[in-house]
């Protein structure tokens, strides 16, 4: 005659059976043995009261996790999508990047800077790849806030200089001594969007820049 708890032995063997197709329990597997366990309890003997209510409470903590993990799935992919319709939404757009590397064409750059506190002097030295500085702007907006000005892409002298990448650097003084008040803006056009792999890359006028960089967006 076959035991009661040898029925119970091959029940148990059953359910974890099927859980063999992975390593992990998942809540579906959670919630198979549980029922299995309860069906096929001795009934001289039946399950104690304390430990169905702990596996409850155990099986109640790991479906409020996976809910939590698949609402948090769902907002980064929303969040992600909400990030590209933005972007997508900068075609043709003048925006202020906040970067000091650009792509020099043959169009002139508007450069900028924002100081934080008002100065004496605002000073621009433009570099070429090599970190050689090749031309120098003085600014003449010295309060607090955002400022641009037209760089026509050639040297004090007036030659042009080719095309390439170029960067720029923002030097402040105030009563006769250097402050670290001014960051280096740039404004261009959007035209064109990269959202490959998720992300989104805006492609400008001066070059390629992520939807990070981008601090306002202006009429022109």
């Amino acid at each position: 005659m076959t035991s009661i708890s040898g029925i119970n032995q091959a029940a148990a063997s059953s359910a974890t059976g099927s859980l063999t197709g992975g390593n992990n329990l998942g809540k579906d597997d959670f919630l198979l043995l549980l029922v299995t366990q309860l069906q096929n309890q001795d009934p001289l003997n039946p399950q104690d009261p304390t430990e169905f209510t702990s596996q409850l409470a155990q099986y109640s903590s790991l479906e409020q996790l996976f809910t939590v993990n698949d609402q948090l799935q769902q907002l980064e992919t929303a969040n992600g999508n909400v990030m590209q319709l933005t972007a997508l939404g900068l075609m043709g757009r003048d925006v202020v990047v906040q970067s000091d590397n650009f792509t020099l064409g043959s169009e002139p750059v508007t450069l900028g800077y924002r100081l934080s506190g008002n100065v004496d002097e605002v000073r621009i030295a433009v570099q070429n790849a090599d970190g050689q500085t090749v031309a120098t702007l003085q600014g003449t907006e010295l309060s607090a806030g955002e400022h641009f000005m037209t760089w026509n892409g050639a040297t004090a002298a007036g030659a042009a200089l080719p095309a390439g990448d170029y960067q720029f650097n923002i030097t402040t003084r105030r009563d006769g001594e250097s402050t670290a008040s001014g960051t280096a803006l740039l404004k261009t056009r959007v035209t064109g969007v990269d959202l490959d792999g998720g992300g989104s890359t805006l492609a400008t006028g001066l070059g390629n820049y992520g939807l990070g960089n981008i601090t306002s967006v202006r009429n022109g």
